[in-house]
């Protein structure tokens, strides 16, 4: 083939190649010049932590908590529920802080207002969200305050601890990590972190208003009758608009709130019995479900 035939392709080649190589040197540059050495500390920190990225300490996940500690922005160890007392002890041993007492934390829903205490205000066809729901006159529950149960707490939680029975989220305290991912999806704001304490005494009510407005909308919701004030020996229970809230650093599990409560809206423990049981028999047919369509 003649020269002058292949002079083009050559042309080509060359200029391609050098496009090629002056990238390449750009790249390199840029690399050098935006190089940042790698804090071993923020890995090491990274390795203590369970990296199950829940977002529960308030950063994005695993990685900006250990970040967050490696250059000192924060200095609290306290904040990975999941990894626990363990985790706070390998944390205190790396950078020479503290190890403070750690106290497990659970969520827990402030309503009992099922389909069979609360009652209706109309019938509602939007869509499948909570959200939603409650933009549309605070939901179709008489409470404004109820939890409305079509489960966009129960879509937020990675780790199967929610279940929606009755018109109701059930938490399983022995599933939920305390990642509070179901605190920020309620738009009612009725979910709440509190101490995993197997006896640990709550009011299951979120409605602030007099006992009343209460009494014709739920059979079991607070109706700020302070009889349990009275009772608590501790002084560990105060009225908030109306409804009683019991300070979980003074109470002293003595049952007192809950023997006086005339609408039983105080609880013991983290989950009732009525929801142990409903969410037991959720599983089971659950379980029952998927037994048949592998048989099939």
């Amino acid at each position: 083939m003649p020269v002058f035939l292949l002079q083009p392709i050559i042309t080509a080649v060359l200029l391609v190649g050098t496009v090629a190589l002056l990238l390449g040197l750009i790249i390199v540059l840029i690399f050098k010049l935006f190089h940042t050495e790698k804090d071993e500390t923020e890995a090491e920190i990274l390795e203590i932590l369970p990296g199950v990225n829940c977002g529960g300490c308030g950063y994005s996940g695993c990685s900006g908590y250990a970040k967050a500690l490696a250059c000192g922005a924060d200095k609290d160890i306290n904040k990975c529920a999941p990894g626990g007392q363990e985790v706070i002890q390998e944390l205190a041993a790396k950078l020479g802080l503290e190890a403070k007492a750690f106290v497990p934390k659970v969520a827990q829903v402030l309503c009992q207002g099922s389909c069979y205490y609360e009652r209706q205000r109309y019938e509602y066809s939007g869509s499948d969200s909570c959200a939603s729901a409650a933009a549309l006159f605070a939901g179709p529950g008489a409470c404004m305050f109820s939890c409305i149960g079509l489960g966009d707490c129960k879509r937020a939680c990675d780790y199967g601890a929610i279940e929606i029975i009755d018109d109701l989220a059930r938490i399983d305290p022995e599933r939920c990590i305390a990642c509070k991912a179901c605190v920020k999806a309620c738009p009612k704001e009725i979910i709440q972190m509190m101490p995993k304490y197997s006896d640990l005494f709550l009011v299951r009510c979120s409605n602030p208003l007099p006992g009343k407005d209460v009494r014709g909308k739920c059979d079991i919701g607070c109706i700020g009758c302070r009889a349990c004030v009275r009772a608590c020996p501790f002084d560990a229970i105060s009225m908030v608009e109306n409804r009683a809230v019991i300070d979980q650093d003074l109470c002293r599990h003595c049952g007192a709130c809950k023997r006086v409560c005339p609408t039983k809206a105080i609880t013991k423990g983290l989950i009732n019995p009525e929801d142990e049981q409903r969410i037991a028999k959720a599983q089971e047919l659950a379980a029952s479900e998927t037994a048949l369509q592998k048989r099939a």
